[in-house]
């Protein structure tokens, strides 16, 4: 009984520690989000959240692939140092070169499209690029120690937490909600360095432009999909912010920041699920192996549902809890959105826990570009009638495409080897 616990115990660690990483992620939004609307007010913060997700774009390329591929390399080489130290350098220094060259194209675009207010909140947003580089969340989730990334995000959204009470006081402060965000995630980036070389046992090592390029050739699949899935997940606040009114869009980041706050009670469960379902597909055959995901499938979707019309049903009183009578108007969006958490749940089990790792990051990619083609049209062609409601109709749309390019991709893996 001892040993069969022993086996599963860094899967019930990661299980642990990411319950209450997102139960960090669920309650600091609903005691800072409300704070906010009333001291800044919607238009305000819709300006922070336009240039919050312009810098999520870098981010994104920043990050590549490298919370799939790297944790899959890292779940894959437990019992090589070297070879976990040389992966943790290759992947830093590409991150590093990466966010050199979208820096760049970033300030390019500033200059022509965007205004002065949002030139200075880029510039004060930029400490999150930088602290993002060294947080090695695909090190310590390919290790299943993600005891250890609780640790670093308690860090940096307590800082965050507490400075927004004692430096936000009027709607001139909104300008530096962005610069606490960069002071946590520079804190963080500290911290999970030091963690990744006193207590996982990184060692500086040498490294080579082929390990670099090895990084980056393997996981461009991965980013292509990721590339995907953030172009029409951000895109719909950078879209709304060029056609509607800045008050519109910080309604519906609002809403947006709702949902991803009830997804954070079950993503711990995929998320552990990716290293662990990745080392023990190496074995077995695949039809034995997507069996396993699709019981895993079948009891989660069980609490995606419930988590979906409980959203519905309560959207309201999240509405008016949030922002009183400003952010009433959200209340359609998130009742709109209440499926996203189910479809996107299920989406991340079939797409990322089992495409990925069933190595079909190529078939993931196609159906997240076409379900984010899709997104993007529709919101271009429905915002001018429809507002924010608009992107939220073409978040869930989005969802339910991309779950019926999933569910076809495993479904016709599993038939094309059905004897392997």
């Amino acid at each position: 009984m001892h040993k069969k616990y022993s086996n599963y115990r860094p899967l019930i660690e990661s299980f642990i520690s990411l319950y209450l990483l997102n139960a960090l992620n669920l309650l600091l939004p609903l005691v800072t989000l409300p704070y906010l609307f009333r001291v800044v007010g919607a238009s305000n913060y819709g300006i922070y959240a336009f240039v919050y997700v312009i810098i999520q774009y870098v981010l994104m390329v920043s990050n590549y692939g490298f919370d799939f591929s790297a944790t899959k390399q890292i779940a894959q080489s437990k019992e090589s140092p070297e070879r976990i130290s040389t992966i943790y350098h290759a992947v830093i220094a590409s991150r590093l070169l990466l966010t050199v060259v979208s820096v760049g194209v970033l300030f390019v675009f500033a200059l022509i499209f965007m205004n002065d207010i949002q030139h200075r909140l880029l510039l004060l947003g930029l400490g999150i690029v930088a602290g993002e580089i060294f947080i090695p969340i695909w090190l310590f989730q390919g290790l299943e120690k993600m005891r250890f990334i609780t640790i670093v995000n308690v860090i940096s959204k307590s800082i965050f937490t507490v400075l927004i009470f004692v430096l936000i006081k009027d709607e001139s402060d909104f300008q530096y909600i962005i610069l606490l965000n960069s002071f946590g995630s520079i804190a963080a980036g500290i911290v999970s360095t030091l963690i990744a070389y006193k207590y996982i046992g990184i060692k500086p090592t040498k490294i080579g432009i082929n390990d670099i390029l090895f990084q980056l050739k393997d996981g461009m699949a991965v980013f292509g999909s990721t590339l995907g899935m953030n172009l029409y997940r951000n895109a719909n606040i950078f879209i709304l912010g060029i056609f509607v009114s800045d008050a519109s869009v910080g309604v519906y980041a609002a809403a947006e920041k709702v949902i991803k706050a009830v997804q954070s009670v079950v993503s711990p469960i995929a998320q552990a699920l990716f290293p662990h379902l990745g080392s023990r597909f190496k074995s077995g055959t695949i039809k034995d192996n997507i069996k396993i995901l699709l019981n895993i499938v079948k009891k989660l979707s069980v609490i995606l549902l419930i988590l979906s019309i409980l959203t519905l049903f309560f959207a309201p009183f999240i509405a008016k809890f949030i922002g009183g009578k400003e952010l009433i108007h959200a209340t359609p969006l998130i009742r709109t959105m209440s499926l996203v958490i189910f479809f996107g749940g299920l989406n991340y089990l079939l797409g990322i826990v089992g495409l990925i790792n069933f190595n079909r990051q190529k078939d993931f990619f196609v159906y997240v570009m076409l379900a984010g083609l899709f997104s993007i049209m529709f919101l271009l062609l429905t915002v001018q009638q429809l507002d924010n409601l608009a992107a939220a109709i073409a978040m869930l749309l989005s969802e339910m495409l991309l779950f019926v390019g999933c569910g076809y991709g495993i479904y016709r893996l599993y038939y094309h080897n059905k004897n392997g």
